[in-house]
């Protein structure tokens, strides 16, 4: 009897647990067009990507992507907050069919969820106290900030190899909230704090005590959309819309609103989104 209890346990922790799978339950594209609402997950303490500004409004890049690619899928779009850990979560069960949440596609992640192409592109550096470090070699062998989830943390430790120096765990301080982390690096419990650069440019604009390490890079960021693994069906219709948001020149609009030469935190166009051929 006590054999058959436990299998019966785990049979059903097994069914609470694993996460979905597109093979299991059909494509999520499906589901999307008959409930006419795709639900999305996007962070709220990101910006330029995605935020509260001033008047309570949800904003940002990440946003205003996010909305063209729900239009390209001819649905309406539901918005769910996620952050650097439920971003990956929420797709796995099921609660988001989306994360745009300005997560950068890597081979770990890759194992968890499937990307899109990708969408933008940027780098990695450290803000800093504009009187403190003024390179990346100032700042070995000091404590230094990481967001918990961020390949920031990754990044810091293979540029430390990579130069010759040894990685100390001890050194890099995990933080769940980018404010905390900022006020850290202002109150000198911190050296530096590591983010994408335009996220970091966004924090030192309004505080002349802070400024960011430009032109130095600890790794570099490719941001994709995160879909369910194993739903190419989905994948796919997600890539089209976005090259059509590219050919459409949607997506250079959308860019230089946020991050344009007269925007508040400028960033040089590296790449554009790849548009495949029709036939």
């Amino acid at each position: 009897m006590f054999p058959r209890i436990v299998f019966a346990i785990c049979t059903l922790l097994t069914l609470v647990f694993t996460p979905v799978h597109a093979e299991e339950t059909g494509s999520i594209i499906d589901k999307v067009k008959e409930r006419g609402e795709v639900v999305v997950g996007i962070r709220q303490d990101n910006p330029p990507h995605s935020f509260i500004n001033e008047k309570g409004d949800w904003v940002g890049f990440d946003v205003d992507i996010a909305n063209a690619v729900a239009d390209k899928l001819g649905v309406k779009m539901k918005r769910i907050p996620v952050d650097e850990i439920t971003r990956i979560t929420y797709l796995q069960n099921g609660k988001i069919d989306i994360a745009a949440a300005s997560m950068s596609h890597t081979w770990k992640r890759d194992d968890a969820v499937d990307f899109s192409q990708t969408y933008f592109w940027s780098a990695q550096t450290f803000l800093v106290r504009t009187d403190g470090a003024k390179s990346l070699d100032d700042l070995v062998g000091k404590k230094v900030g990481m967001n918990r989830g961020s390949h920031s943390i990754s990044n810091w430790k293979h540029w430390l190899e990579k130069n010759g120096h040894q990685v100390n765990e001890e050194d890099i301080i995990e933080f769940g909230n980018k404010q905390i982390a900022m006020n850290a690096v202002l109150a000198g419990k911190i050296d530096g704090w590591a983010e994408d650069a335009e996220v970091l440019v966004s924090y030192a604009n309004p505080n002349p005590a802070l400024t960011v390490l430009n032109g130095e890079a600890i790794g570099m960021k490719q941001d994709g959309l995160g879909v369910i693994q194993n739903d190419s069906k989905m994948r796919d219709a997600v890539n089209r819309a976005l090259q059509e948001i590219e050919s459409s020149g949607e997506y250079l609009t959308i860019y230089n609103r946020w991050f344009g030469p007269d925007s508040e935190t400028p960033m040089p166009l590296e790449n554009r989104i790849e548009v495949w051929p029709q036939g």
